[in-house]
């Protein structure tokens, strides 16, 4: 990753210890990676993210529009809603308030990248809020 901040592993994320938590009790020898449990694959699923991207937000600023052919969803698009369904699945309907941001752990940035890569492979990175003030 590119800063110190995004190189953050999921097992020092402590928002991620309940997912840690289940693949223990389910006995799932070795999975320590929230990437590798169950319920991750969701948040990459283009069906998913396509009517969570739909669904009415409170949180989201404004409610884009599909940016890619025929209605449906840009690249960009699927991977910045598969940031965020992640990000609304590890907070458990707890609400970050106006301008608060987490740096996601950098497996699931990774695992999100290679479902929905750019073209030229460049990425922006974690943005402070005030650095993000067009995105989603």
């Amino acid at each position: 990753m590119e800063t110190h901040k995004e190189s953050l592993c999921c097992s020092e994320f402590q928002r991620c210890q309940f997912l840690r938590d289940e693949m223990a009790e389910s006995g799932e020898e070795g999975a320590v990676c929230v990437t590798s449990h169950p319920g991750f694959t969701p948040h990459l699923n283009r069906w998913v993210l396509d009517t969570y991207f739909r669904t009415q937000k409170v949180n989201w600023k404004r409610q884009p529009k599909p940016a890619g052919r025929n209605g449906c969803l840009s690249t960009e698009q699927y991977r910045l809603t598969s940031y965020r369904h992640f990000l609304e699945w590890i907070l458990q309907g707890e609400r970050l308030g106006r301008g608060n941001r987490l740096v996601l752990p950098a497996c699931v940035v990774q695992a999100i990248r290679a479902n929905y890569p750019t073209q030229d492979g460049q990425y922006r990175g974690y943005q402070e809020t005030v650095d993000a003030q067009d995105e989603l």
